[in-house]
């Protein structure tokens, strides 16, 4: 792993994951900014700033300055903070805000030192670090492990102290130490869903690599064995020491390829019943006050890690398939509006939340879902998404991208920012010196 986060370089890395890595880059600073306004962000910065008030690194969106490892913490939970990061969802990671949010704190630093980052360095140390992310997380899923686990938590740390160790051009042995520290590290689950905290797990994970590559640099060292040694992070969430998923083809075949972005603020497991239900307001012509009873086929994922039938909050509304599917029928639409507490506590989203019954289908593909409404006058409507919006067979598009982060960093930047913050994002391969963008996406 220490050899492959070495050795990559952004004129060799394929073309495909090269434009990758513009568009990671891209939903991570529109997400970062979007989620800067959030009463999370408020009381995260309260939290920080009441520990060290003294910093020189930016916060996105935010006039806040604090510290290096605090600034990666922060930037990484405000990436989360809609729950519109981007997913690997064959194993539900989260793999570009811990990675990304680490890097944008050490290029503010070393910018600070006199060793500027330019664009290609830190999007090459962005897909090295994703890609390792996305391999244990494959190599984890793979065993089996409790899906109780937060995968971003558990490998989101190990991304990002390859990155940041890469823009420290650390040794051979310092990004083994990095890589280690960083395993040792791995924590959190999913029980934070529905609160505040479902931000904090990928946010320490950003604060732990860079910390980790910063040791290492010190030659603090750390043994090989961490991820797949006896007591290490394999062996500890699956009983096993298999580490074939982590290396087989690596630096041939590229699993952040398989990485998606989000068109609705929720949890990505949702998404397939979300476009069936706009398809039945939009081209069904369907009035929520002429439904009786809603019943969903989904993918057994959408109930494991979005159960919530009657959420009374907006961080619950999040990770519920009841309510976007509820939201979503009444409104027509799935943006940020729609999970917002007024949404979340209208008595129309409550009454359909009621008449709503969801079944697990093991046949359905994660980007599959069926919903079927029986309507008052006896008539039965349904709607199968064979394709969902933002899966990796069907992605967002590049335009789609870009009128999303408009519409996230609106709400923490004026205009004019935001097409200032825009250009220096897309225009990231040719930068000289990438603290451009950060101290740009800030007040």
């Amino acid at each position: 792993m220490a050899e492959f986060a070495a050795s990559a370089e952004w004129e060799t890395l394929p073309e495909e994951v090269r434009r990758e890595a513009v568009r990671a880059w891209l939903n991570f600073v529109a997400c970062a900014t979007g989620g800067a306004s959030t009463l999370i962000m408020d009381s995260a910065l309260r939290g920080v700033l009441a520990m060290a008030p003294q910093g020189m690194v930016p916060v996105f969106g935010r006039p806040e300055r604090v510290g290096l490892a605090d600034a990666a913490l922060l930037n990484s939970m405000s990436t989360s903070a809609h729950t519109f990061d981007d997913t690997h969802l064959s194993t539900i990671t989260h793999p570009t805000g811990p990675v990304a949010a680490a890097l944008a704190a050490a290029a503010h630093a070393l910018k600070a030192k006199g060793q500027p980052v330019s664009g290609p360095a830190l999007l090459t140390a962005l897909m090295v670090g994703m890609e390792l992310e996305c391999r244990v997380s494959c190599a984890i899923a793979a065993g089996k492990a409790n899906q109780g686990w937060y995968m971003t938590g558990l490998s989101g740390g190990i991304g990002a102290a390859a990155a940041v160790g890469r823009l420290l051009h650390l040794r051979h042995e310092q990004l083994v130490y990095a890589l280690g520290l960083a395993a040792a590290q791995a924590c959190g689950t999913r029980s934070v869903h529905g609160s505040m905290a479902i931000t904090y797990v990928p946010g320490v994970a950003a604060r732990d690599g860079l910390v980790a590559a910063y040791m290492a640099q010190a030659d603090f060292t750390c043994g090989a064995g961490t991820i797949d040694g006896r007591n290490g992070l394999l062996q500890v969430l699956t009983g096993a020491h298999d580490a074939a998923s982590i290396l087989d083809d690596l630096g041939q075949r590229y699993e952040v390829l398989n990485n998606t972005y989000k068109p609705y603020p929720c949890g990505i497991v949702i998404h397939p019943a979300i476009d069936a239900c706009l398809a039945l307001v939009h081209e069904d012509g369907v009035l929520h006050q002429a439904i009786e009873r809603i019943e969903l086929r989904v993918h057994p994922d959408a109930l494991n890690l979005c159960w919530r039938k009657l959420p009374e909050t907006a961080l619950d509304a999040q990770v519920s398939l009841f309510h976007w599917v509820a939201a979503a029928l009444v409104h027509g639409a799935a943006g940020i509006a729609e999970g917002e507490q007024p949404c979340v506590s209208s008595p129309a989203i409550r009454a359909l939340q009621e008449q709503a019954e969801a079944t697990p289908d093991p046949m359905l593909r994660d980007n599959q879902a069926a919903v079927t409404l029986h309507l008052r006058d006896g008539r039965r409507v349904e709607r199968f998404t064979e394709n969902a919006i933002g899966s990796v067979t069907n992605p967002m598009t590049d335009a789609q991208l870009v009128g999303k982060f408009r519409g996230l960093a609106r709400r923490s930047l004026t205009a004019d920012r935001v097409e200032r913050l825009l250009e220096l994002c897309l225009a990231a391969p040719s930068l000289k010196d990438v603290a451009e963008v950060v101290e740009a996406g800030t007040h």
